[in-house]
């Protein structure tokens, strides 16, 4: 599934984890299975309530971002064409009105649609009681049939 960038994704307050989870259930569920105890030993040893912090994607830097993906562009192309092209004894030809003001566009379209894959904590937590876990997995245990 692509990115977006109104993906929410979550992991656990104070756990270091290298990915996130897609949701807030497979976030608590993976803290308490990485625990390694039996269910009852692991819910045990956890400090109550856990806290799910929430994460949004990552701004890429708007404007200003927009204006260097600019300068950037137009200093490298101009530098291609000029070693090609240019007086081998003068300077690097300077960017016309006309050239920052189509790199701009250029850069303000990346920042429009780039979506970054990291995230930054939104500032949102959800906490998860025992009862909560518990009946969370509950209902992922499988049926068996006696």
């Amino acid at each position: 599934m692509p990115l977006s960038k109104d993906d929410v994704c979550y992991g656990i307050e104070g756990a270091e984890w290298e990915r996130l989870e897609t949701s807030e259930e497979d976030a608590v569920e993976r803290f308490v299975g990485d625990i390694g105890d039996s269910l009852d030993e692991a819910l045990d040893s956890i400090a109550w309530p856990i806290r799910v912090q929430h994460f949004k994607r990552m701004d890429v830097g708007g404007e200003p971002a927009a204006q260097r993906i600019a300068d950037d562009a137009i200093e490298r192309q101009l530098e291609i064409l000029d070693d090609e092209y240019g007086d081998p004894d003068g300077d690097y030809s300077e960017p016309t009105d006309r050239m920052k003001a189509a790199a701009l566009a250029f850069g303000n379209a990346v920042v429009a649609d780039y979506v970054s894959w990291a995230c930054e904590p939104s500032g949102e937590v959800t906490e998860w009681t025992r009862e909560m876990v518990r009946k969370l997995l509950a209902r992922k245990e499988p049926a068996t049939d006696q």
